[in-house]
């Protein structure tokens, strides 16, 4: 009887947590950055909705952050990628709803909301959140309908404090005694792995990888002038080339709301992230490519050549949804 007791003590504590918990522990940031883009994926064919509005994600009180906006475009990115819905162009997307004068997408603006989805054609608003806990960063994602501005659906995963998301959280050692140093309120701009600099803009390459065909470009693109600057490039001519001469080039499919597609708009001293994703050729395969860049905005049929690029080791296959 008293075993019996225990086993039945046992399921009852069991019970109320249908779900199983967030396996965090051996999760890559690919992972865990694949499912959640998964989650969303499924949420919204589910809702039968095909044109996402990815917002800015914020941290625990609500504020934006560099965090949340470099979340924010790599869940874009990869729900681009994976091919079976689009995203509406960020720059768009802030640009209208600037003008609109539309700063929350909540049930008080719905008016304004839904003019704003009109506008860009947009299905749904997605919105994220996270907050820093012991395992790593808890991010949890909402899906919002136009219409009322209230969210139909939502998921949560746990991204690890590693890879991309180390340098936002990397704290320096402080001996003791001694007074840490302030650090400059600008951050320095990245390195990259290969860069180009004319009178307008600074073009910096910041990392290369390929998985399952597909080689992804990120860049940050930085206007050190004095006037707004629209940089767009020629989706054909704008290629890599690999070290056998092979030319892999960009689809419209697949960058649908890329540089070259859409292009970019930024004001004097302002940055911005964006992503190629170039496709393998037939009959070849490369580890070093050179970055062949046709411009049409602001230099009409500029170029130049940016070389050197060899492609980072992938630790899994988060690029591309199979």
């Amino acid at each position: 009887m008293r075993m019996t007791g225990l086993l039945l003590l046992l399921i009852t504590l069991v019970l109320p947590f249908p779900f199983p918990p967030l396996s965090w522990a051996a999760a890559s940031y690919e992972d865990s950055l694949k499912q959640l883009a998964e989650d969303v994926t499924e949420r919204a064919a589910k809702a039968k909705k095909q044109r996402l509005a990815v917002l800015d994600f914020t941290d625990s009180q609500g504020e934006p952050t560099p965090v949340g906006q470099f979340l924010a475009e790599e869940l874009g990115t990869q729900i681009m990628v994976a091919g079976e819905l689009t995203t509406v162009d960020r720059t768009l997307l802030y640009s209208t709803m600037k003008k609109m004068q539309l700063e929350h997408i909540d049930p008080p603006h719905a008016k304004a909301v839904r003019r704003a989805a009109k506008a860009i054609r947009a299905d749904l608003f997605v919105s994220g959140t996270y907050s820093e806990t012991p395992e790593g960063l808890q991010v949890t994602v909402r899906l919002i309908t136009p219409k009322q501005a209230q969210s139909i659906s939502a998921t949560r995963t746990i991204f690890p404090k590693t890879g991309p998301l180390s340098t936002f959280f990397k704290k320096e050692d402080v001996l003791p005694g001694a007074l840490p140093v302030e650090q400059p309120k600008e951050p320095a701009p990245p390195l990259g792995i290969g860069t180009h600099r004319n009178d307008a803009y600074e073009f910096i390459i910041t990392s290369i990888t390929r998985v399952n065909g597909l080689v992804k470009l990120d860049v940050t693109v930085a206007n050190h002038s004095l006037r707004d600057l629209k940089l767009l490039c020629h989706l054909q001519n704008t290629v890599l080339k690999d070290e056998h001469g092979g030319v892999w080039h960009q689809t419209v499919e697949q960058n649908r709301e890329g540089l070259c597609t859409r292009g970019i708009e930024l004001s004097p001293r302002r940055k911005q992230r964006a992503v190629f994703i170039f496709t393998q050729p037939p009959n070849t395969s490369g580890s070093e490519f050179a970055l062949l860049f046709h411009e049409q905005l602001p230099r009409h049929d500029a170029s130049f050549t940016i070389d050197g690029l060899k492609v980072e080791p992938t630790p899994s296959p988060a690029l591309v949804t199979p």
